[in-house]
């Protein structure tokens, strides 16, 4: 999946000047296969190591080790269309554009799409903490849709302005659900808008089971770890009026998949054995508790380390095995 993303790559109408690949822990066959495949890529490739595993260490190992003004990413399970790039760089000509983003189609891996939806809002952050979504599997008939601000982005199809953001959270915990939502609120915290654009879509392979709403598997990493991400989040990054009310939200209402009291009958419905239900709503509950308690103490520390400004366009690719960055010459300066 890999070798195919880096092929998307490598036919964009607007090449990236470099790509990054961080591969993580004892993942040598990601590092062994861009060893052996970089000479006939078209562009310069840079593998880094990052020792410790997950999607958030690795981006930043890659991010440590791009350039330019730019970062994209994309996962190594993803396909981008040829316009991917230049359709992300073309929103950078308005200073005050701070991050872009666009939609991606699920396939299963015998080729059959995922069903399509039209589920609003997209990509809001409701004053009360609630998180929706729906950036994925769109009707055909929104990709004419106009590009509109929104309040976060997805991780595989996503782009920031450099000087936008600090770094990606290493406080939340595997899988690091939210990571981007917390990228997306540091760049609107410096003032920048951010914006989707329902036209720029990619192709998205997905094997990780991590995000699968069945009460299988993980539930440390599928349950507990995305609802202390949540609360971690919204502690962070909630505004002083806003704040009691959003924890009064995720403990008493929730959602179903990390439900609060008011969503426990809902979860029971869905997913049928009360018992368990009562026992994920306590772990849960517990989860957002923490992750509130840990959120909050960074709340008054945004620590926004000076950026490097240097000319130029980085792209940049994100998942759990590898990672890719990519630069433009000086010559795409003028989009700053």
């Amino acid at each position: 999946m890999l070798l195919r993303c880096l092929r998307s790559l490598s036919e964009q109408t607007l090449r990236p000047d470099e790509v990054v690949i961080a591969w993580q822990g004892n993942d040598t066959a990601t590092r062994d296969v861009v060893l052996e495949m970089r000479s006939a890529l078209p562009f310069p490739s840079v593998v880094v190591h990052s020792p410790i595993t997950g999607i958030v260490p690795a981006e930043n190992a890659a991010l440590d080790a791009s350039s330019g003004e730019i970062i994209l990413l994309i996962d190594d399970d993803a396909m981008a269309p040829p316009q991917w790039l230049s359709g992300h760089l073309w929103h950078y000509s308005d200073s005050k554009v701070g991050a872009v983003g666009g939609p991606y189609d699920n396939y299963r891996e015998d080729g059959t799409p995922f069903p399509k939806r039209a589920a609003e809002p997209v990509a809001k952050l409701a004053w009360y903490g609630r998180m929706f979504g729906n950036l994925y599997d769109h009707v055909l008939e929104w990709q004419d849709r106009p590009p509109r601000e929104v309040d976060y982005l997805v991780g595989n199809n996503m782009s920031l302005r450099r000087d936008a953001f600090d770094r990606f959270e290493m406080g939340l915990a595997p899988y690091w659900q939210s990571f981007e939502i917390d990228a997306c609120l540091q760049v609107k915290a410096r003032g920048y808008k951010i914006v989707f654009d329902f036209a720029n879509k990619q192709n998205h392979y997905p094997i990780n089971t991590a995000y699968s709403p069945e009460r299988s598997g993980n539930l440390e990493v599928k349950i507990y770890n995305a609802g202390y991400n949540h609360a971690f989040v919204l502690a962070k990054h909630s505004p002083s009026l806003l704040y009691p009310f959003r924890l009064v939200y995720l403990l008493l209402v929730g959602s179903v998949s990390t439900p609060g009291l008011a969503s426990l009958p809902a979860a029971v419905k869905r997913y049928g054995d009360p018992r368990r239900e009562i026992l994920i709503l306590g772990k849960t509950s517990a989860a957002h508790i923490a992750g509130w308690i840990a959120g909050t103490k960074l709340r008054h520390q945004h620590r926004f380390a000076p950026k490097r400004s240097k000319p130029g366009l980085s792209f940049r690719r994100g998942d759990q095995k590898s990672h890719v960055t990519a630069n433009k010459s000086p010559r795409f300066s003028s989009i700053d």
